[in-house]
């Protein structure tokens, strides 16, 4: 028997065994029947923001926590597919929204500045509107806010304004401009102010932006040419005439005539028929027979006139006829003759004319040079009254 006592807590140096092992089995009652604490539950959201926290000092405080392998590589891996992520977001927002949408309003910028600079060109180059219209198109943010300025407007407004301005301070003596179109090759129209005023009134900035007023510096042309090329030879004294250009193109098949609109609103000032048109030969004879029976009486009366009207002038002029007599006789005979002509529709087809026609002076020497393929025709608004009888008659029916 071993009288050794154990080691043990439970078995105090003054306890002999029998007294240990009461001692023993009392404390072993006393612990299993002692009520245990009970621990409080956490939470749902409580364990959610646990996990939340947890996860955020792993990535704020990475050092403090000790890290397995895996959480490594899931970190590692977590923060390659945020990158990723986001490089692909911004990649797709520019690629597919600002970038187009920035080309866009480039090219309107373009398109718009391009409007600007051709309706705001020349005297109007420096208007202020203008760079205010600039620099407002210039601060657009995108192409919608571009288009939705308006530069016609303005434009038209100041264009209209420039024109009358400039009609006023560029006219002669005889209350007339001189509108050059410079979208049509320079090309001069005169024409009295009230029809000046009316086509700036009545037309847009695209007509407008492209006339410029001058004064009118004219000089008059003598051109000889013929029935055909002169408006038939009806015209008269201060017609008011546009002067086209008949042009041939060869090529090497076949040749083409072509017909250009040269000066528009040119003046009359003289017509001279040619010579032969005043040398007259006129017999006019009536004959009657009468019959009696086996006798025939006939009659015939025959009368002839023989006249040179420039023969005539020139008597008159050395006092061998009476001079105001025979003007007054004489007087428009030219226009008359053609006149009658129209009326009876016969006439000298022949016959050729020396016109008086009044041109800008940059243009005498295009009119010259080209006088054989010159044709003067006669503008409806600036018809003579017979050609406007006959054009309300037509449409009076």
């Amino acid at each position: 028997m071993n009288n050794e006592r154990p080691d043990s807590p439970f078995y105090p140096p003054d306890y002999d065994d029998e007294d240990q092992r009461e001692l023993k089995r009392e404390i072993q009652q006393t612990e299993l029947y002692k009520p245990k604490p009970k621990e409080k539950p956490l939470k749902d959201d409580l364990k959610i923001f646990e996990k939340i926290n947890r996860k955020i000092s792993m990535f704020l405080s990475p050092k403090s926590i000790e890290l397995s392998d895996d959480e490594k590589k899931k970190k590692i891996g977590v923060i390659i597919t945020t990158l990723i992520i986001f490089v692909l977001i911004v990649s797709c927002y520019y690629f597919l929204i600002y970038e187009p949408s920035q080309k866009n309003l480039e090219e309107a910028k373009t398109e718009k500045l391009n409007q600007l600079h051709s309706l705001y060109k020349g005297p109007l180059a420096s208007a202020s509107e203008a760079f205010t219209l600039e620099k407002k198109i210039k601060d657009c943010k995108s192409a919608m806010e571009v288009n939705t300025i308006n530069i016609i407007g303005p434009a038209t407004k100041d264009w209209k304004e420039f024109q009358k301005k400039s009609i006023n301070s560029n006219q002669d003596q005889f209350n007339r401009t001189m509108a050059i179109y410079e979208s049509d090759g320079n090309k001069s129209v005169i024409m009295p102010i009230d029809d000046a005023l009316k086509l700036v009134n009545d037309n847009g900035v695209d007509v407008i932006s492209n006339i410029k007023f001058e004064t009118p510096n004219t000089i008059s042309v003598p051109i000889l040419i013929s029935r055909l090329q002169a408006g038939a030879g009806l015209l008269s004294v201060g017609s008011v005439v546009d002067i086209f250009t008949q042009n041939t193109m060869n090529n090497t098949t076949n040749s083409e005539n072509t017909t250009s609109l040269s000066l528009s609103g040119c003046t009359v000032i003289s017509i001279m028929r040619c010579e032969e048109s005043g040398e007259i030969e006129s017999e006019y004879g009536t004959s009657k027979t009468q019959v009696s029976g086996n006798v025939t009486n006939p009659n015939e009366n025959t009368d002839t006139f023989t006249a040179n009207v420039i023969e005539m002038i020139k008597g008159s002029l050395a006092g061998g006829y009476n001079e105001k007599q025979t003007m007054n006789m004489l007087e428009n005979y030219g226009i008359k003759l053609s006149n009658s002509e129209r009326q009876i529709n016969l006439a000298e087809i022949d016959a050729q004319y020396l016109l008086l026609v009044e041109v800008p002076h940059d243009k005498v020497n295009y009119v010259i040079n080209n006088m054989d393929s010159l044709v003067l025709t006669i503008p409806t608004k600036n018809a003579p009254d017979w050609m406007a009888s006959e054009i309300k008659a037509t449409y009076a029916k």
